[in-house]
Formats: structure tokens, C-alpha cells, sequence
């Protein structure tokens, strides 16, 4: 076993013959008609399966969240799959059901077979300790056909939800080589990092980055974020800009975003770079305008480029840079604009640079700027969490697996 890890990881055990759970991460960008936008995370999932060619393999994963509009089924991800891979894949719209559990009790050694959306079961929307996520229907009725489950999700690391972290609990358990990767270099990358450290973080997912940035500020282990996507239109409100209704959701979730964010301008403002422009959707049309003056019925769709020039500077002073989401509205061009214009910036700067998300490792490759940047990761949110201190729910859960193989006595 490595060093490194306090869990097991495929070389230490032999899964020839063994019937084998596999969870991955191909959540993907998905555009408008539904195609998938970037297929990295799914390129990046192949590594485990190629290995797994003597083994019986069933593939979970999730994609989008209810009531998103990549919210979609895992039907086009396997085609995609199949091509990284090398190995024909079925796919099955089905995750824990008589359907399901008939086709997994078929496969033979080096088959392999994609379930449904976990996401689209209600049990793995919560979050819970790892001995109730043990507890769920989806572990009771699935941990009973196979002999090993391998983690191989790390974007989704953060997570403490059934499909995650429950199989643990129950079987042995070990990483597959994205965890394996991820964290090897983010363990020897992260003692590394230099202050100025700055965040510039976008995106969608505004109640994970808000806790993340909580964190940062306790810790002290940042000098400046920048924020961009749909924390901009919170944390501008929390500044008290007024915004129209395009702009500000209705309902007890958003108030709660504004005003967590109100506490933590009252209490680090200085550590904030917040739009001081912002680009609207005007009858198709990007407009550039300042947010003290966002026209009433058009919706705000990337930070301005007098903010994105201004990023830009702070992006050369700085000593470590930590980028997570797009700016904008990254599917439209339009609105892609300041992200593009401040990745070229991220990519000139001297500073160590991590950068991780779907969207941004899309831009990178766009702009022929991949080998500039000193670390590229799939993970969002789990990338996040471990650079903010917190411990990852999918490491306890590996290193509980880890006990149930030396009982079983399967570790090498």
C-alpha cells in the first residue's frame, strides 16, 4: 500500500474475477440541446475501467441536480464512454431496480455496465453521516452483488451522499486512480502555495462556494477572492445594489445567501473584488453597463470587462491562484468573455495556478493554454474543501473500506 494514503488503492488488491462496484464523476457541462459540452471528466474515468478488463463492472454516477437543465440522463454518456475506454458499455435506465439488478447479475469478466442518474433517486440528494448513508435502499438493495467498491469520484469528494460514501460502510473499499491522482498532487501541491493567494471563483453553485469562502476567512488562508457567476448578483445585493427581479431570486434560500454574504463584507470586505461593471442580455445582445446602473429588465450575464481588466491585475500580482467556475454565462460566447480574458491573464502570471471545473478546463484548451497553468483538476467543490482545511467525506469513508479488506483479508 502507499505511504501517502491511509487507504487502499487498485494495486492493493487483485480484483480478477470480482464483481465490482464502480462510482465515477462524468457530471458534464451540458448545453442547450443536451449535447455534452466537455468530456474530460469522462476521459479522466476511463483510467480506473481500462484497468478493471478481468473484472465485472457496474458504473454509477450522477449528473446535474433536479430542477437544473443538466439535470439529464446518463443515456449519451456511455457512447463517450465506451470510446475512452475501448470496451463495448451498456447502458441501463435504471439504478436499483429488477432491471438493473437482473443485467448485473449477467456480466461477465470485463463487461461493463452504466446505471442511471443516481441523482434521479431521491435518497441520494441528502447529505448524512456515512453509517445512515449505509442505511439507504440504494446500498441494502446493490452492496449485496459485488465483492468490492471502488471510489473513483473525486469531483463529487466533498459530497457525503449514499451512491459516495454508504458502500463503504458495508464493503471493502478502495480509490480509483483519479482519487489516487488528485490527491497525490494536491497533498504535494498545497505546502507549496505562495501568498498573494487569490480565489476567483464562479459558477452556479453559490450555497457550496459561500461555505468555502466562510472557511477561508476563519482560516485566514487567502488575500483575495474574486467573485464572479451567480455570487456576483448575491454578494452585489449584500453590498447593496439593487437589482431587478431578473437578477434576484425570490425565496428563503436566496435571502440566505445575501445575507451570509452581508456578514462577511461587514467582517472582510478588504479580501473581496467585487464587479464593478457587469455584461446584460439585451435582446440578444451583450451590453456592457455599471452596476450602479443595470437596466430594470435585462438579466445580468458575465461580470463587466473593466472588472475582467481589473482581475486581470490582480491576477499578476499574485503568488498563488486558485480558479474554480466561469465568470459568466460560459455556454453563450457572448457572455464568455471576461473568463476567456482573465484565464489569458492567469496564464501569463508567474504564480502557481490551480485550476479546476469543466467550463474553465474547456477555456484552457480553447485557448491553447493548458501547459501554462500548473495544475489542472476535475474537482470543483471537493478541490475547494481541501484547499480551505476540511476533510473529505469519500477519505473517511475509504479508510472504514480499507478495515472491511483486511478483514476479508484481500488486501495484498
Amino acid at each position: 500500500m502507499s505511504t501517502v494514503f491511509k487507504f487502499l488503492t487498485l494495486d492493493d488488491v487483485d480484483l480478477k474475477n470480482k464483481r465490482v462496484l464502480v462510482r465515477v464523476d462524468i457530471n458534464s457541462p451540458i448545453g442547450s440541446n443536451g449535447e455534452i459540452l466537455d468530456e474530460n471528466r469522462i476521459k479522466e474515468a476511463s483510467i480506473t475501467l481500462r484497468e478493471l478488463q478481468n473484472s465485472k463492472v457496474v458504473v454509477m454516477s450522477h449528473q446535474g441536480r433536479p430542477g437544473k437543465s443538466d439535470f439529464v440522463s446518463l443515456e449519451k454518456h456511455a457512447p463517450i464512454l465506451e470510446k475512452y475506454v475501448g470496451r463495448p458499455i451498456k447502458f441501463i435506465d435504471d439504478l436499483m431496480g429488477p432491471a438493473a439488478r437482473n443485467e448485473i447479475s449477467r456480466l461477465k469478466n470485463g463487461d461493463i455496465l452504466l446505471l442511471e442518474n443516481t441523482r434521479m433517486y431521491s435518497e441520494e440528494t441528502i447529505e448524512a453521516p456515512i453509517e445512515e448513508c449505509a442505511k439507504t435502499f440504494l446500498v441494502k438493495r446493490l452492496s449485496p452483488l459485488f465483492d468490492v467498491f471502488v471510489n473513483d469520484a473525486f469531483p463529487a469528494a466533498h459530497r457525503s451522499q449514499p451512491s459516495l460514501v454508504g458502500f463503504a460502510y458495508v464493503l471493502p473499499s478502495l480509490a480509483g486512480r483519479l482519487v489516487e491522482k488528485e490527491l497525490k498532487a494536491l497533498n504535494e501541491l498545497i505546502p507549496k502555495l505562495k501568498r498573494p493567494i487569490i480565489y476567483i471563483l464562479g459558477g452556479a453553485k453559490v450555497g457550496d462556494r459561500l461555505e468555502v469562502i466562510e472557511t477561508l476567512a476563519k482560516t485566514g488562508l487567502v488575500d483575495k477572492i474574486v467573485v464572479g457567476g451567480l455570487l456576483a448578483p448575491v454578494f452585489l445585493e449584500a453590498k447593496g445594489v439593487k437589482l431587478s427581479n431578473n437578477n434576484v431570486k425570490k425565496g428563503k434560500e436566496f435571502r440566505g445567501y445575501v445575507e451570509r454574504a452581508r456578514k462577511l463584507l461587514q467582517w472582510r470586505e478588504d479580501i473581496f473584488l467585487l464587479p464593478v461593471d457587469v455584461a446584460i442580455d439585451k435582446d440578444g445582445e451583450r451590453e456592457e453597463c455599471s452596476v450602479n446602473s443595470i437596466p430594470q429588465d435585462y438579466r445580468i450575464k458575465d461580470v463587466g470587462l473593466e472588472t475582467a481588466e481589473i482581475i486581470a491585475s490582480e491576477v499578476l500580482r499574485a503568488g498563488s491562484i486558485i480558479a474554480n467556475g466561469p465568470l459568466g454565462v460560459f455556454e453563450e460566447e457572448a457572455f464568455a468573455r471576461s473568463t476567456m480574458e482573465v484565464l489569458k491573464a492567469v496564464a501569463k502570471s508567474n504564480a502557481i495556478t490551480i485550476i479546476s471545473g469543466g467550463h474553465l478546463t474547456t477555456a484552457l484548451r480553447k485557448l491553447g493554454v493548458e501547459d501554462k497553468v500548473t495544475y489542472t483538476s476535475t474537482a470543483g467543490g471537493a478541490l475547494l474543501h481541501l484547499l480551505a482545511g476540511k476533510r473529505l467525506p469519500i477519505v473517511e469513508a475509504l479508510e472504514i473500506g480499507k478495515i472491511n479488506a483486511e478483514k476479508l483479508k484481500l488486501a495484498k
